[in-house]
């Protein structure tokens, strides 16, 4: 997919998401997608351990995706669920992670196919029953403006920067920055994963299997009605 294809593509996803637990919820007061998403979402920044020496891209492509992978499914996704015990009944309400690569210098439009700091930048989105007990878990790291800033979460992920989302605009406009490496690599440079999301379909989180179902306006920025089943 083209950059706009994955940008859109990866937008309507998040929608799909917050609309699917909507219309799952049995709360009357949830109703507009824009207010599930800033109550539950957060701006993210994954920074990997400097190893000391550089890396091609695609290794640092790897080794994001296995880190990161990695910190879901053993720390973020317990720390949501009761007592932090992870069951085939409970994991339907696992955070749903978007993470696009980055390396250093992308901000000022520098590229270079080796990087010493591999890192990534996305949209993670809380289910609305289990979000409480990740801020419970990290309340220690919160910061003033309602974020968390976590060291060392994982022996391979030094720091996770999480920011609160005000609006779907401040999602969208993330996203965008979060795939701004993808235009400048070559065919050559992506044959691991540039970006993905987490966790990645299976039977215990249905919304991969669901989400076509659910109507809901095509995007940018869209403020939405949840439907009810």
């Amino acid at each position: 997919m083209k950059i706009d294809q994955t940008y859109k593509w990866v937008f309507q996803k998040i929608i799909d998401k917050a609309s699917y637990d909507i219309a799952n919820s049995s709360r009357e007061d949830i109703n507009i997608i824009e207010d599930y998403i800033k109550a539950n979402a957060f701006a993210a920044t994954i920074q990997i351990r400097n190893s000391g020496a550089p890396c091609h891209i695609i290794d640092g492509q790897r080794r994001f995706h296995k880190e990161f992978g990695t910190y879901h499914a053993s720390k973020l996704r317990k720390q949501c669920l009761r007592n932090g015990k992870v069951t085939r009944r409970n994991k339907k309400y696992q955070p749903l992670a978007f993470m696009g690569f980055d390396i250093e210098g992308s901000r000022q439009n520098g590229f270079s196919t080796m990087t010493l700091y591999p890192h990534g930048h996305g949209i993670i989105l809380f289910h609305e029953r289990t979000v409480e007990n990740f801020k419970e878990a990290n309340a220690r790291f919160v910061t003033l403006e309602g974020g968390y800033i976590i060291p060392n979460p994982t022996p391979g992920i030094s720091l996770i920067d999480l920011k609160p989302v005000g609006d779907l605009g401040d999602v969208s406009r993330y996203l965008a920055y979060s795939l701004k490496l993808e235009g400048k690599l070559q065919d050559y440079d992506t044959n691991y994963t540039p970006y993905d999301f987490y966790p990645t379909s299976s039977v215990d989180f249905p919304f991969w299997q669901s989400h076509a179902t659910i109507a809901v306006s095509s995007p940018p920025f869209i403020t939405a009605q949840g439907s009810r089943k």
